[in-house]
């Protein structure tokens, strides 16, 4: 027998409990009944399907397939592959062009070969100085003899007034190498804006010229720089054949051009003119270009032209400093101060040295007279510095293999051979308005 209280605690119980029971198995009916993700997505499929005429597959490919598929995708390179086709021809070019060597530089290996050529006197500053440094070895040896045979009657001028002169000598030697390296360093900067502007004129004119005009444009292009190496280096008056750089620079003319072009003083403006006239002739227009292709294009021709000015700038630049060279009485003044004090200098040294006075003394002038030299030498960076060190050369050669590397890939044209102009020009077909 049970106990009354224990059955009246366990209804209670039973009744939660059962309770408890019906709740979870209505949930488990509900979420059966409720649709699942497959189902939803088979009700939108129908829907579209009803309402577009594109029929629905009704077999689903197997898992089989579609991984097939897949591996075939991820493992086979697309075949039309405009990026890759594009990197192939540009290391074909590359793979052609010769590379261009730069000028000669000096490295700390290089001086044993420095002191072998000033010991056998084929120092180019030592050949230009020699005169100079002559006459004060002969005044040091003249000092010499004198104090050691009749020291009683030499002039003894003591050190203190060539400490004190030596300080102002210097500067002055300080302040015109600076001023000399100054304008070579400006002309290096010059240059390199020509090879700037040039490269955006080789970068534009294929696509904003037709293929005729473009091509008569990349060359004049090409033979610009040539011409202004010829005018800067004193050679601008001879004919083009008879010159060094006539095997890259005749190429890229035609025999009326070259005509034109030793007509004129300075032959790099007569290129310049060459090409003001291909973007103002009838010919780097499109056969058929209405005018709004012509307003399509303009601002492409726009910085053709601009390119075009900045270039008669640069040559501009370069003819000021070849023309205008340090003032003379400062070069003057200079050389004056230095020769005096040279001249002077063993009435200083031969009574503290007497007979090595004159290796000292040739070794001292040789150091000054070398710094003076070296200022006088690229005062005149397109003239006077020997093995081209300013690079004239070399930047035409860059701009030459630059842009007949752009033409060659962009419009499959040969600027030397002109090879690639057969095909006949394109025909501009306007576009039709947007409405």
């Amino acid at each position: 027998r049970s106990h009354p209280s224990s059955s009246s605690m366990l209804s209670p119980l039973l009744t939660l409990a059962l309770g408890v029971v019906a709740v979870e198995g209505s949930a488990l009916a509900g979420l059966k009944s409720r649709p699942t993700f497959a189902a939803g997505r088979q009700a939108v499929t129908n829907k579209l399907s009803t309402r577009t005429a594109t029929p629905v597959l009704e077999k689903k490919p197997s898992a089989t397939t579609v991984q097939s598929a897949l591996n075939r995708a991820t493992s086979q390179p697309l075949k039309t592959n405009p990026l890759r086709s594009l990197g192939r021809a540009a290391r074909r070019l590359s793979a052609k062009a010769a590379p261009i060597k730069s000028g000669p530089r000096y490295t700390s290996s290089d001086w044993f070969k420095n002191i072998k050529s000033l010991i056998l006197l084929k120092s180019d500053i030592l050949k230009r100085i020699s005169s100079h440094l002559t006459f004060n070895i002969l005044l040091a040896v003249v000092g010499a003899t004198w104090f050691h045979y009749y020291p009683e009657h030499f002039l003894n001028l003591g050190a203190i007034g060539h400490s004190l002169s030596g300080a102002a000598l210097s500067l002055l030697l300080v302040f015109r190498t600076n001023s000399a390296y100054d304008r070579f360093w400006e002309a290096r900067k010059i240059l390199g804006s020509v090879v700037d502007n040039s490269r955006g004129l080789a970068r534009i004119a294929p696509t904003a010229l037709p293929p005729k005009a473009a091509a008569d444009f990349g060359r004049m292009i090409v033979a610009f720089p040539y011409m202004l190496r010829l005018h800067l280096t004193g050679r601008g008056q001879k004919p083009i054949s008879e010159t060094s750089d006539a095997p890259d620079v005749l190429p890229f003319f035609d025999k009326d051009q070259v005509k034109t072009v030793e007509t004129y003083f300075s032959r790099p403006f007569a290129t310049l003119s060459l090409m003001n006239q291909i973007l103002h002739s009838q010919q780097s227009k499109y056969p058929g270009e209405d005018q709004a292709k012509t307003l399509e294009m303009l601002p492409q021709r726009h910085i053709l032209q601009r390119n075009v000015n900045l270039l008669a700038a640069n040559t501009g630049a370069c003819e000021r400093i070849q023309g205008c060279p340090v003032p003379l009485s400062y070069s003057r003044h200079l050389s004056r101060y230095l020769t005096l004090w040279s001249a002077t200098l063993p009435l200083v040294l031969a009574p503290m040295l007497q007979w090595w006075s004159i290796p000292v003394i040739a070794a001292i002038c040789w150091s000054l007279f070398s710094i003076e030299e070296v200022g006088h030498m690229i005062e005149e960076p397109f003239f006077a510095l020997p093995y081209d060190q300013v690079q004239t050369k070399r930047v035409a050669d860059v701009i030459k293999r630059d842009t007949v590397a752009m033409y060659k890939q962009q419009l499959g044209v040969d600027l030397a051979t002109r090879e690639g102009l057969e095909s006949p020009e394109p025909q501009w077909q306007p576009q039709p308005a947007l409405v």
